[in-house]
């Protein structure tokens, strides 16, 4: 996009006043610089961020009101839009005539005259200095979350790993007690530990204990009789104590198939229960446990 820079001679007075109160009624501030980088015309918005009236902004350049180094940045912009005749847009900083330092998305427009060379510029500045600031916020944000979930994850994993342990209470008998919410998650991880342990332990015998476990639904339950057929698979009887009236209509009420588990009211008589099976246990005892 390249705007045809008019002669003023050319240029009927009365519309240019027209094209000046078009371009003052913008809020954005806008200005037209030559190739010298000298501005020789601009809206009052831009007028406003400078802090100086019309009269002293035309004829002047950057290095008159702003800062050398912001300057230096502004005039290499312009001349990437002299060199190549196409439209240059970035993010700058600009310090006001108010001593506050803005960040600002400057878009820059090449003007040619009517043989098509570039001879200035149009310029558009938008203020982005609080959506960039709400940006950098967000940001933090949520990277500040990403470490946070990271760090739940792990304690949630440690937590896991601390709250299923599988105790070795006899020779060839296994205790998981399990304690607290069972959600889905924790329920997978318990029957990962518990299959593990009767594995690497040759344990005949497992005794799952959810006195500590307030509820469970139907995809728990799920979890609890998967345990048990895969205990099975290894050649493990379970035991489960410590059911609640509460998990005990929960069961019922999905229709959990639990009629081959033996079901003991306490742990005490679980581990009675589970003594009395081990000694019932044709042959030798397998592995080392």
């Amino acid at each position: 996009m390249a705007f045809l820079l008019p002669s003023i001679e050319r240029t009927d007075w009365k519309t240019f006043l027209l094209l000046q109160l078009v371009l003052d009624a913008i809020a954005d501030p806008i200005f037209v610089k030559d190739t010298a980088h000298r501005w020789i015309a601009c809206n009052q918005g831009f007028c406003r961020l400078i802090g100086q009236p019309y009269e002293a902004v035309i004829g002047a350049s950057d290095p008159d009101f702003w800062p050398k180094e912001q300057a230096e940045v502004f005039w290499r912009h312009d001349d990437v839009v002299f060199r190549s005749g196409s439209p240059n847009e970035n993010e700058e900083v600009a310090t006001g005539s108010d001593g506050v330092t803005r960040t600002i998305w400057t878009r820059k427009f090449p003007m040619r005259n009517a043989h098509g060379d570039v001879v200035g510029l149009c310029g558009i500045i938008t203020d982005i200095t609080t959506m960039k600031a709400r940006l950098q916020r967000a940001e933090r944000i949520e990277a500040e979350n990403r470490e946070q979930r990271a760090v739940i994850e792990a304690q949630t994993a440690m937590l896991d790993r601390m709250s299923m342990p599988v105790l070795q209470v006899g020779r060839g008998v296994l205790l998981l007690p399990l304690v607290g919410e069972l959600s889905d998650r924790r329920a997978e991880r318990a029957l990962e530990v518990l299959l593990r342990a009767i594995h690497d332990r040759g344990a005949e015998i497992v005794i799952l204990d959810v006195t500590g476990v307030p509820s469970i639904d139907a995809t728990v339950s799920a979890h609890l009789v998967q345990a048990v057929r895969a205990a099975e698979l290894l050649g493990c009887e379970c035991v489960l104590v410590g059911l609640s009236p509460a998990i005990a209509r929960t069961l019922v009420e999905f229709q959990v198939d639990i009629g081959r588990v033996a079901t003991r009211a306490t742990l005490a008589d679980g581990l009675s229960f589970a003594m009395k099976m081990r000694k019932r246990r044709p042959g030798p005892t397998r592995g080392n446990a």
